[in-house]
């Protein structure tokens, strides 16, 4: 991605979120983002459809990266990894608001459902399931997708609205997964607090 489009794709995300839908116009984005107008309609082909864009990047940056940085720290033991996730994405929404208040507004969706069910969360969660880590059974996957979706989305909001830290709402999502895929309360406490890794870049 060239630099001028990820200052349009980054104007956008704050636009979309501070308005809550993709109700802007091409002269608005074009001054959010210091750029001419000329150069946006090379670059954009509709507003519509830079949303599905920015929506289907976004989500693909986030689990992506997450999955390059525990890659990178070796094998962990399923409910450590997808505790750590969680606890990551809190974090972004901490450290850049104008992504995490786009997820708050547009990640309940069918498209975000479906691509967390086919994304790295679920595959940890699967692995879970094959390790014998969790107690809840294959078929309760659409379940666990929205449940996944609803308690981080829900812990972004807490930290975006000033009513929990990042860590705090974090470790907590993190402790209520756990527990809700069989992970029994006191070990799942231990493993949400458990030292996140570094994050370089």
């Amino acid at each position: 991605m060239s630099a001028t489009e990820q200052r349009i794709n980054a104007a956008a995300i704050r636009l979309f979120a501070e308005r809550g839908s993709a109700e802007l116009t091409m002269s608005e984005l074009a001054n959010e983002a210091g750029v001419a107008r000329g150069t946006l309609y090379r670059n954009v082909e509709s507003i519509d459809q830079l949303f599905d864009q920015v929506r289907a990047q976004l989500a693909f940056e986030i689990h992506d990266s997450n999955a390059r940085v525990m890659d990178a720290h070796g094998e962990l033991d399923p409910p450590l990894r997808l505790a750590t996730g969680i606890r990551m994405l809190v974090r972004r929404a901490h450290d850049n608001p104008a992504m995490g208040l786009f997820l708050v507004r547009f990640g309940m969706t069918d498209e975000s459902l479906r691509e967390m069910l086919s994304g790295p969360p679920m595959r940890d969660v699967a692995a879970g399931m094959a390790a014998g880590r969790y107690t809840v059974g294959a078929d309760m996957e659409l379940a666990i997708a929205s449940m996944l979706m609803g308690t981080v989305i829900s812990a972004m909001w807490m930290v975006l609205e000033g009513h929990q830290g990042w860590r705090e709402a974090g470790t907590s999502a993190a402790e209520l997964v756990l527990c809700a895929l069989g992970v029994p309360r006191e070990e799942a406490g231990q493993i949400a607090v458990a030292p996140l890794p570094a994050v370089h870049g």
